[in-house]
């Protein structure tokens, strides 16, 4: 107990508190542990431009599929989550999603109201011509919506294709299976 008098006696000229128990805080490693989470940030921060790789897109009967280097296919919204670090990309594809979901409405309503006057008249009664009419009208505004959504997805996607960094590796694997063993050459 005396030891800790002392040291307090000490430091109460430096005038630094010290609590009993408690590190000062104080050390040299604090810088570097500061360093290093710094560190950490910034490169989580430029990796995503950097691990950023090629989406193609392949137009379908009703929909699109999203590819990652014509290995992986993505969903819309892994797609979205994609481009959001490229704002302008992102933002003509917000605006392409937003043409699906109004597509997306307007044929399902149409397939309805189409379907109330064939199921009319398969019940034996009169069917009224104006819903067939009206259920027609909304699929041709689906149409027209499902391709502006199509072609504002692939305007998205050709924007976001050419702001990523194209990586140009020197580095060539070469992979020879023989007998009970392989062998690997890398040449640059």
């Amino acid at each position: 107990m005396k030891q800790l008098k002392d040291f307090h006696n000490i430091f109460r000229h430096i005038k630094l508190k010290v609590r009993p128990g408690v590190s000062s805080g104080f050390s040299i490693f604090v810088g570097m542990k500061t360093f290093k989470v710094v560190a950490f940030l910034v490169t989580i921060i430029l990796s995503q431009h950097a691990l950023a790789q090629k989406i193609t897109i392949y137009k379908t009967f009703g929909s699109v599929i999203y590819m990652q280097n014509d290995s992986i296919e993505l969903s819309t919204k892994q797609v979205s989550m994609a481009l959001f670090p490229y704002q302008d990309a992102y933002a003509v594809f917000k605006g392409a999603r937003a043409r699906a979901t109004i597509a997306s409405a307007f044929g399902f309503t149409g397939a309805a109201m189409i379907a109330i006057p064939v199921v009319t008249v398969a019940f034996g009664e009169k069917g009224d011509i104006g819903y067939a009419i009206a259920g027609t009208v909304f699929l041709g505004c689906s149409y027209f919506f499902n391709r502006s959504f199509k072609r504002r997805a692939v305007w998205a996607i050709d924007t976001y294709n050419q702001q990523i960094v194209q990586k140009t590796s020197r580095i060539k694997p070469e992979f020879y299976f023989y007998g009970t063993g392989a062998k690997l050459v890398i040449k640059f």
